[in-house]
């Protein structure tokens, strides 16, 4: 991005979900298969895979992806073991005033 920045040029950030680097990868996924609580489904990729390389879901840092499902992700983080207030603390770690986290997290207060 910095790169980008200086060259007077747009950066080049994928639009898809972090899920789709974790396969790229080869990292198994931390939701399904650890059941730990993981953003990486409504995530933009762009991050390198960082926390799960580590064995740790996503905190979303780069915000939600484009035409991110929260509502399809909220039985999975209910099943990880959040409940409705650290599901919306979830969505509020790291980008919380982007539009599409931030409606998820009012969802769960």
């Amino acid at each position: 991005m910095i790169a980008a920045f200086l060259e007077g040029r747009k950066p080049n950030i994928p639009t898809h979900s972090l899920c789709l680097d974790c396969k790229r990868a080869g990292i198994v996924c931390v939701m399904v298969a650890g059941g730990q609580p993981c953003l990486g489904p409504v995530t933009q990729a762009g991050c390198g895979v960082l926390c799960p390389s580590v064995g740790r879901g996503c905190y979303g840092c780069f915000g939600p992806m484009e035409a991110p499902n929260p509502a399809a992700l909220r039985p999975w983080l209910r099943r990880s073991g959040l409940d409705a207030e650290a599901i919306a603390r979830f969505y509020r770690t790291f980008n919380a005033e982007a539009a599409d986290f931030r409606a998820a997290s009012d969802d769960h207060d």
